[in-house]
């Protein structure tokens, strides 16, 4: 996958803000990363209890069309290693991207829906 972020130099990986955050353009959407520390109430959300690792990381990418969050998608990375961030940030670009996808079909189907009701009236 080819990155293409905002506001950064041009590189092979990719650069957070002092914030943890970073932007990019993918298949036509804006998307807001955000990385941070993981705790221990994630470990109750992606991880066996054993598995938490002082080094994980969090990934958060979301998608907001008019102000609204359209489409949201998280991952686990290890800070450590730059493939595993990679390969991180590539499983949530993919996945906020599907998820905006899924939620601009269900509002144009509930759009039509409401139409069709309203002429039927």
């Amino acid at each position: 996958m080819e990155l293409r972020q905002l506001s950064a130099p041009a590189d092979p990986g990719f650069r957070l803000d002092l914030d943890g955050s970073a932007r990019f353009f993918h298949e036509g959407y804006t998307v807001t990363v955000q990385v941070r520390r993981a705790t221990s109430e994630d470990a109750l959300s992606y991880y066996q209890p054993q598995e938490n690792d002082p080094h994980d990381v969090v990934m958060t990418a979301a998608v907001a069309l008019e102000g609204t969050d359209v489409g949201v998608a998280c991952a686990v990375a290890d800070e450590r290693h730059a493939h595993s961030m990679r390969e991180a940030l590539e499983e949530v670009l993919r996945g906020v991207v599907e998820d905006v996808r899924r939620t601009v079909a269900l509002l144009g189907a509930r759009v039509e829906q409401i139409d069709r009701e309203h002429r039927s009236q």
